[in-house]
């Protein structure tokens, strides 16, 4: 089982890592899941040391007990990060982990029953710090933490998507009466594919081995001619634009997941007829036709299209991609595969 202190000491060795002493690292990462102080009692009590935990000294032997395993989080600092619950600091500060240290945190994670990719070890991590600080509170006398429809981790009433036309811009919506909603910082693909178990990515290959003449794996897909090398590319751009965009909806709207499903349907409707079509003669024009298609097809099934600048072209394109994944598109180059 992943406690505090082991998931403390997992993270120490690649987020934080500056900070030299026990307690003044688990106030750096607790830190980072709490939205900055706004109001002004909360300023004050930022400038007092009391807004975020661990900050005073009568704190720093709870810290180091906590992080050694020798003791609970404390009901305060549980309290305190429960109400100002935000997680998008800690994703940016997990974005920046280089490629190979990802790789080992998702090995350190794996240890203890935990499944993730370099391509979404940052969010899995903010999810497992979220539920460590949920299942600690739900042991507190006279606490209930229920995770109804409408509301977030913090108990705030999220919106559902918005019906009348808004506006996204900067990694955010803005909606009609004038509030904003920051959304998760969009994930993009490495330079190696680290997604090479992905249906998408096998179908991919797939269209290149028919192109080719040849077996064409993820692990060889470096050897592609520059042209395929640059397709390839493209499409693992497409997909992690679509895969960003589910996830912040899913977050942020408290019908997120179900309008990005409408999203899928709706987009699959609009290609059905083009990927069926029997005339194409490889599977590299039959996905060609079918992206070309998506971008010019209506899609009014989800409330998504009413934010303006959010759902792209590339968006789209990534959308297909996401359908191989679903099992949806079985294979570009045999449709009765």
């Amino acid at each position: 089982m992943l406690t505090i202190s082991l998931f403390l000491q997992i993270m120490r060795k690649y987020v934080g890592a500056e900070n030299k002493s026990i307690p003044s690292f688990c106030t750096y990462f607790f830190a980072l899941f709490m939205k900055e102080p706004i109001s002004s009692r909360e300023v004050g009590l930022d400038d007092d040391d009391k807004y975020y935990p661990f900050g005073k000294e009568s704190e720093k032997s709870a810290a180091y007990k906590m992080y050694k395993g020798k003791r609970d989080i404390p009901e305060s600092a549980l309290r305190a990060v429960h109400a100002n619950l935000d997680k998008s600091r800690f994703l940016e500060a997990a974005a920046d982990i280089p490629f190979d240290a990802r790789k080992n945190l998702c090995t350190d994670l794996s240890q203890y029953g935990v499944d993730c990719t370099t391509d979404n070890v940052d969010e899995t991590c903010a999810e497992i710090f979220c539920s460590i600080i949920k299942a600690e509170l739900r042991k507190l006398p006279g606490v209930e933490i229920d995770l109804f429809e409408g509301r977030n981790e913090v108990g705030e009433v999220i919106p559902p998507v918005p019906i009348q036309p808004a506006r996204y811009a900067d990694g955010a919506v803005y909606l009609p009466g004038g509030d904003v909603i920051k959304l998760h910082p969009s994930i993009k693909p490495h330079g190696d594919i680290n997604e090479a178990t992905l249906p998408y990515i096998h179908a991919l290959c797939e269209v290149y081995a028919e192109q080719l003449a040849k077996d064409v794996t993820p692990k060889t897909t470096g050897e592609l001619p520059e042209k395929l090398q640059r397709h390839l590319e493209l499409q693992r751009q497409a997909y992690f634009d679509a895969k960003s965009i589910e996830r912040s909806v899913r977050d942020a709207f408290v019908d997120g997941e179900r309008q990005f499903s409408a999203l899928k349907d709706d987009a699959y409707d609009g290609i059905e007829m083009v990927y069926f079509d029997e005339d194409y003669e490889t599977g590299y024009v039959r996905l060609r036709e079918v992206l070309k298609k998506i971008t010019s097809t209506e899609l009014a099934k989800s409330n998504l299209v009413n934010i303006k600048g959010f759902i792209t072209n590339k968006t789209r394109k990534g959308v297909c991609h996401i359908l191989v994944d679903d099992a949806r598109i079985k294979s570009w180059v045999n449709t009765d595969a």
